[in-house]
């Protein structure tokens, strides 16, 4: 005989382990694909930089439309949301190497999937977010998030060089394979997970009911929410201005390491993978120093060291040529380490104090501000490096990061961030 409160008390890990199964194959799908459809465009398309190029902003363009994702996550059954933006990727990834093999693929194509990919990608990130505290106790949250944290933080160590491989093994248009089955893995995964209530307690209250002015009123109700509790307003702030300093910084990071410093293609790539293993140490060690430290001192404590991490950078100029390397490493690694940690606490007071009802809306609301400001970044960097020098347009990003990091030092939760691991629903 089964005895029941067991299998009640391995359900939430069985949901977990499925959810970040799901996670994980998916970010190996984007970091494939974050090479191999570049690669595909030009060795197989000829595509110029600036077609290139359009397929990550068409990428990046559905993050203008996340608020109204969002909404959805608090109407709609989010298990099955995920569901359905899981294998409408993997048929549209499919789609490419189906064209190849039949001679009829095209640019534009390659740039429609890129786009409608990009859609369904916001729907993933906004979607596991809003799903996770409807599997996990309060209690698990905060490992939980580690957890997820981690593997981004591998995908991303990892990611890159693996798709390079496998384009130079399979070429670029049967890696793509990869993506669907990739997508399809973690259909498969999301569906498996039992949640207690996959749908929002507002699609309970109103049933099908969606007119547009309901919608709309979701919408600013999100980013009333961010407004409303205090200190989620100042992290908020503090992570959109952090976005804006730290893309100003990496959209020229690469020319300062070639040009000002002279190091090799080969060494960049070791500064940005070795530096990145401490996104896997700071998501390990989140959950552990939360709960030595606390809530309101870590959150500090890594919104003040990312920035530090990236005015470590520009030092290099500044230190004999055989520690160049180590101070680089070094900078990168304390950046991505402090930042994992940012993530989990924020994300895990998040997921904590924002209702049901609104937690769709209000996360989508928070991660189209940091989206943004990457973006404002980004391109204020490309205007400044024409008149700026490189190395002074770091300096000046990474004392803006490092600022953006004291804003958080208005954040007071009052206890309510100690009290994270130790509440029930």
């Amino acid at each position: 005989m089964i005895n029941s409160s067991r299998v009640a008390a391995a359900s939430p890990r069985r949901n977990i382990n499925r959810l970040w199964f799901a996670q994980s194959v998916s970010l190996v799908g984007l970091q494939t694909g974050s090479v191999a459809v570049p690669l595909l465009a030009v060795d197989v398309l000829q595509a110029s930089a600036s077609q290139v190029a359009l397929i990550g902003t068409l990428s990046s363009a559905p993050w203008l439309v996340a608020p109204v994702i969002g909404t959805l996550f608090d109407r709609a059954n989010r298990k099955r949301l995920l569901v359905v933006s899981h294998l409408a990727r993997g048929l549209l990834w499919l789609s490419i190497p189906a064209a190849y093999l039949l001679g009829v693929l095209t640019l534009q194509q390659v740039w429609l999937v890129a786009g409608l990919v990009g859609l369904l990608g916001v729907v993933f990130v906004i979607g596991y977010r809003t799903f996770l505290p409807t599997i996990v106790a309060k209690a698990e949250l905060g490992a939980a998030n580690g957890k997820m944290a981690g593997t981004d933080a591998v995908a991303r160590a990892t990611g890159p060089a693996a798709a390079g491989f496998l384009v130079q093994t399979l070429g670029s248009a049967w890696t793509i394979l990869i993506q669907t089955a990739t997508s399809w893995a973690a259909a498969g995964a999301t569906v498996a997970i039992r949640p207690g209530s996959a749908a929002p307690s507002r699609a309970r209250r109103e049933g099908r009911s969606g007119r547009l002015a309901e919608w709309w009123r979701s919408v600013i109700d999100g980013f009333r929410c961010l407004h409303r509790i205090r200190p989620l307003r100042w992290l908020t702030l503090a992570d959109t201005a952090y976005l804006f300093c730290f893309d100003v910084c990496f959209a020229v990071v690469v020319v300062f390491f070639r040009e000002s410093l002279g190091i090799s293609a080969v060494m960049i790539g070791v500064i940005f993978s070795v530096g990145s293993l401490g996104g896997i140490v700071g998501a390990a060690l989140a959950h552990r120093l939360r709960v030595r430290a606390g809530f309101d001192v870590m959150i500090k404590v890594a919104a003040v060291l990312r920035g530090a991490g990236l005015i470590a950078l520009p030092l290099g100029l500044l230190v004999p040529g055989g520690a160049v390397l180590a101070v680089l490493v070094a900078g990168r690694a304390i950046n991505a380490c402090a930042w994992s940690v940012y993530e989990v606490l924020s994300d895990t007071y998040q997921q904590t104090v924002l209702p049901d009802d609104h937690r769709g809306s209000a996360t989508a609301a928070s991660l189209w501000l940091g989206n943004g400001a990457a973006t404002l970044g980004a391109t204020t960097a490309a205007v400044l490096a024409a008149v700026v020098d490189v190395a002074v347009l770091l300096a000046v990003a990474g004392i803006g990061a490092v600022a953006a990091g004291l804003i958080s030092f208005l954040v007071d939760t009052g206890g309510r961030g100690e009290r994270i691991s130790d509440e029930r629903r």
